[in-house]
């Protein structure tokens, strides 16, 4: 049966966002998000209280609901995405046994640091070496420091597959989360009974993995709150992507060849690949591996900037068209380098009494543009397609889309989508 709407509910690290796609215009017809916060009870760790995701979800879904009241179960399907990584531990009755464990989270370094050098055939299993981001090196932090709390553990989840389980959508997971957990063998598909035992569980502990395609339930609880959610009851929930494969079914990064940029408050490069390569992980496609690399600030640092100099994003971005080159180099380091350096810091360099806030401003995008350069080619092997798509809040700027195409020697598109739209469009693809 043919479902008009496709709604795509992203956990995203700051909030929640959702987006309505309109099968008969093919698009995107409306967007909400609810935000909350991080904590940071350590210099080194980030946590979120997991009742914020799921008040979230209610008053972003209550916001859309109201202004499209044609969105009802019967013609509607959902796809769900979220922050990669991050870690959620709950007890027999579903209940969380402490705020979850954010992927910016640091607290296993060193301990990840360790295991590596001990455990080189790691990345011949998961793709990727063992980094502190991953749900398996925050479960060996825990095997370490709280066992108490992983003894009572029945279910480790990511935050889309445990608003999943609030919505009564079912128990599982999809490729790509699993494989970003450093639990799953890439290679098979299927979760390493010894790397779960080393993180102190057993299998029964992680979900059924489940095509991102497939309905794994229907809605059969919402948050409390508007009686307008109820709207919802019944409707097929699939399995969805981690944000990052939702992001490149989003910018069209679905098969080898193509190349992916998004310019949000971190900067990502996505490609594909038809078999399971270093550093990859898998997709939310068939037999389709995910090969992506990030810095953590590209409108970080512009926002950053924006708060030094006092004026607004909009203002800056103004400026800028009478700047013009030779000006100062900008290393956008600003929460340490792409190489795993937390100890590398952002710096100016290059600085004249002459230069003013306008070349500062744009040696900021450039220095973003030339990272982001060094991104798509760690994954696409240096080989790349004439045009690149761009998505993010930093691809609508003319300028800024321009300094990347100059730094890239490609034409850049824009694309309008972001990990929620991919999970929209997954649902759009449901086995109903």
């Amino acid at each position: 049966m043919t479902r008009r709407f496709r709604l795509g509910v992203d956990i995203g690290t700051s909030s929640v966002k959702v987006a309505l796609h309109d099968q008969e215009s093919q698009q995107r017809t409306a967007f909400r998000s609810s935000h909350y916060p991080s904590a940071h009870p350590a210099p080194d760790r980030v946590e979120q209280d997991q009742d914020d995701w799921w008040r979230a979800v209610g008053e972003a879904l209550t916001a859309l609901l109201h202004h499209h009241p044609a969105v009802t179960a019967g013609n509607s399907v959902i796809g769900l995405t979220g922050q990669m990584h991050t870690t959620t531990l709950l007890s027999a009755d579903d209940r969380p046994l402490r705020p979850a464990i954010l992927w910016s989270d640091r607290r296993a370094a060193e301990l990840c640091a360790a295991y590596n050098a001990a455990h080189p055939e790691h990345v011949d299993v998961t793709g990727n070496p063992l980094l502190a981001a991953f749900t398996a090196a925050h479960l060996r932090w825990l095997r370490a420091h709280e066992p108490e709390v992983l003894s009572r553990t029945r279910k480790v989840l990511v935050p889309k597959d445990l608003v999943r389980l609030r919505l009564g959508a079912g128990y599982a997971t999809e490729p790509a989360d699993a494989s970003a957990t450093a639990l799953l063998d890439t290679r098979s598909g299927q979760w390493d009974s010894d790397l779960a035992a080393g993180c102190g569980i057993d299998l029964d502990r992680l979900p059924p993995v489940l095509p991102s395609a497939a309905v794994t339930g229907e809605i059969a609880a919402l948050p409390d709150g508007d009686p307008v959610l109820r709207r919802l009851l019944g409707s097929p929930v699939v399995g969805g992507a981690g944000d990052q494969a939702a992001l490149g079914i989003a910018l069209d990064v679905t098969a080898p060849g193509a190349l992916g940029l998004s310019l949000g408050t971190s900067g990502v490069a996505i490609s594909a690949s038809d078999h399971a390569v270093p550093g990859a992980f898998r997709h939310a496609l068939p037999d389709t591996w995910l090969r992506l690399d990030s810095i953590h600030a590209a409108g970080l640092a512009l926002t950053w900037w924006s708060g030094i100099a006092g004026r607004s994003v909009d203002d800056l971005l103004a400026e800028v068209a009478g700047a013009g080159t030779g000006g100062p180099v900008f290393v956008p380091h600003l929460q340490g380098g792409r190489d795993g350096d937390h100890a590398a810091g952002g710096s100016f360099t290059g600085l004249r009494a002459d230069h003013t806030r306008a070349d500062l401003t744009r040696a900021v995008l450039a220095g973003v543009a030339g990272e982001m350069t060094g991104l798509a080619a760690a994954v696409t092997d240096g080989v790349l397609p004439a045009r690149v798509a761009a998505g993010g809040r930093g691809a609508s700027s003319p300028l800024w889309r321009s300094l990347l195409g100059a730094a890239l020697g490609r034409e850049i598109l824009p694309a309008d989508g972001d990990s929620a739209d991919g999970a929209a469009l997954l649902a759009g693809h449901a086995d109903l």
